[in-house]
């Protein structure tokens, strides 16, 4: 039941930004963006797809190189000492 009640829900959500969304560009039609506009928007778009990419590819890095096993070992560890309690 909890899981009918998540998907519904989502759906829902999906559908109400959907809408927003079709109603906001229906709305903003024939309206021109200055090349000041268009520069900042490439900038923009530049500028967050250099951060996801930089930052996946940290990601990456990090666990291929075993930075995250001393993560988890220490978790791990704090696990025993709190369970030999």
């Amino acid at each position: 039941m909890k899981k009918i009640l998540i998907i519904a829900v989502s759906v829902l959500a999906i559908g109400a930004i959907s809408y927003w969304g079709l109603t906001v560009l229906v709305s903003i039609q024939g309206v021109e963006l200055s090349i000041h506009g268009k520069i900042a928007m490439a900038i923009g778009i530049l500028f967050t797809l250099g951060i996801g990419i930089g930052l996946m590819s940290l990601v990456f890095y990090s666990n291929k190189h075993g930075h995250d096993e001393t993560v988890y070992h220490s978790v791990d560890q704090v696990d025993e000492d709190e369970t030999d309690r």
